[in-house]
């Protein structure tokens, strides 16, 4: 898959573990409850960290449980 990272929403913890790091943070840091998701404008990195922080932020379930759960599984593999 030549496309790894460049997606959203990601497919699987692949394209997450592809996204850059950078822009995963500077997504998760912007976001704010009021405002409305980030749109393909963005990078799917930020757009990821965007949702993640929403997701801590609401607690509530938003369809990327079981990509996260194979991301976190997968970054403990690699360690």
């Amino acid at each position: 898959m030549s496309d790894l990272g460049t997606v959203f929403p990601p497919r699987d913890e692949w394209d997450v573990a592809a996204y850059d790091l950078d822009e995963v943070v500077a997504g998760y840091r912007d976001h704010r409850p009021d405002d409305p998701p980030p749109g393909p404008n963005h990078s799917p990195g930020y757009r990821w960290g965007w949702t993640n922080r929403r997701k801590d932020m609401t607690h509530q379930p938003d369809g990327f449980e079981l990509v996260r759960d194979a991301y976190f599984q997968l970054s403990r593999l690699l360690q």
